[in-house]
């Protein structure tokens, strides 16, 4: 699973539309689309904000290689 299609399953999943993450992110909805629908891969700061806003704690595993980051 993907990271925008994990993020758009716990705000379905919440009963949250993308209207209202939009609006408390500071971002345009069209712009969640987009991630939502993986167009592009979101920086740390941005899943921590909206994982925060839906409740969530995500941790990053860094993997053997040097500066190599993934989210969980």
């Amino acid at each position: 699973m993907t990271i925008g299609s994990e993020l758009k399953n716990i705000l379905d999943q919440k009963g949250m539309t993308a209207y209202w993450l939009a609006k408390k992110l500071g971002v345009s909805q069209s712009y969640l689309s987009r991630l939502f629908k993986d167009r592009f891969n979101p920086s740390y700061g941005l899943v921590k904000k909206i994982a925060e806003k839906l409740g969530y704690e995500i941790r990053v595993v860094k993997s053997k290689k040097k500066g190599d980051e993934s989210f969980r």
